[in-house]
């Protein structure tokens, strides 16, 4: 059974933890209560590094895959009648499916399985991730054969009959994937959303509030503002409050640190794009405010990856993913 793919949305690009922040520095010789005081920041410190590892490893595989994969489905479902059927052997400049050689799924096959079996366990999220690399491979052997016989134009030599005889395969393996990657994304936002904001009250607490402190604060409040903006029918008081809190930390951030050394150039990076998210963010409110709708290009664009109309969710998702980008750099 031939399942039909909705427009495929741009995947959100997730924001990797900090390392766990370092213990104090000693002082005099340390009693009994202050040995057992410090064994249990190790003991918590050591947690913090492991949920981390496990964490960043499941994000470097995302990162690594699933954006491409998602545009991939747009471009090879958009030039089809119906993609439901699939190419009636009349279309033209048709456009192969996303490509994914085998080396494309390195990062995930040493991420993956190591990070299943790393402690924490979290049974959610690790078994979501096993059906997710699964989907990965059933699909990668269809998809890169489908992508190399459009870049060869072979639907010029046989009037698209094996096109046509792969677009079925093609399109399960596809919408298995689709499913298991929201499945994995969202376990893997809820316990990254959760550790970065037990991060955030470690690094004020023992550090203040550092340019460490600043950059995780500032992807918090994006990724609080880019989460509530998804839709159209957002409300749009929620939305101002988020845009202000996003604007206050980011600001603060500016005077406080910006001009400090070393890496004042990658933190200006860093703040570039968050100007561009906040801009960004004010034209989503007026366009959903004003009701401003879509023009027939515009509709067309909605899901592109760089073209997507101002104050549309997919130019905002575009901008906090160019953020994230910026912040796993720092």
């Amino acid at each position: 059974m031939i399942r039909t793919l909705p427009v495929a949305p741009l995947a959100v690009a997730l924001s990797l933890l900090l390392t766990a922040c370092g213990g104090k520095s000693p002082g005099a010789a340390p009693d009994a209560v202050t040995q057992a005081g410090k064994a249990a920041d190790t003991a918590a410190q050591d947690a913090e590094q492991a949920l981390t590892a496990k964490l960043n490893s499941y994000i470097d595989c995302y990162n690594d895959v699933d954006s491409g994969i998602h545009r991939g489905i747009g471009y090879y479902t958009g030039w089809m009648k119906d993609p439901k059927v699939g190419p009636s052997g009349r279309e033209e400049r048709p456009i192969g499916p996303p490509d994914l050689d085998a080396d494309d799924l390195k990062t995930c096959d040493a991420a993956i399985p190591t990070a299943i079996a790393a402690a924490p366990a979290l049974p959610e999220l690790d078994k979501a991730a096993k059906v997710y690399l699964d989907s990965l491979h059933a699909l990668q052997p269809l998809t890169h054969a489908a992508y190399d016989y459009y870049k060869r134009e072979d639907f010029e030599d046989d009037g698209y009959a094996r096109g046509k005889a792969m677009h079925a395969p093609l399109m399960d393996a596809l919408a298995a994937f689709v499913q298991a990657s929201e499945v994995f994304s969202t376990a893997l936002e809820a316990e990254n959303d959760r550790a970065q904001q037990a991060q955030l009250q470690a690094l004020e607490k023992q550090e203040g509030r550092t340019r460490t402190y600043y950059r995780l604060a500032i992807m918090l409040e994006a990724k609080s503002l880019m989460d509530l903006m998804a839709e159209d029918d957002f409300d749009l008081v929620q939305g101002r409050a988020r845009l202000d809190a996003f604007n206050t930390i980011a600001d603060e951030a500016h005077a406080k640190v910006a001009d400090q050394e070393p890496g004042k150039m990658d933190w200006n990076s860093f703040e570039t794009a968050a100007e561009n998210f906040r801009r960004e963010g004010k034209e989503r409110i007026k366009r959903v405010a004003d009701k401003t709708p879509y023009s027939d290009f515009e509709q067309r664009m909605l899901d592109s990856p760089s073209h997507a109309p101002q104050g549309s969710a997919g130019r905002l998702l575009n901008e906090y993913n160019s953020l994230v980008f910026q912040s796993n750099r720092q």
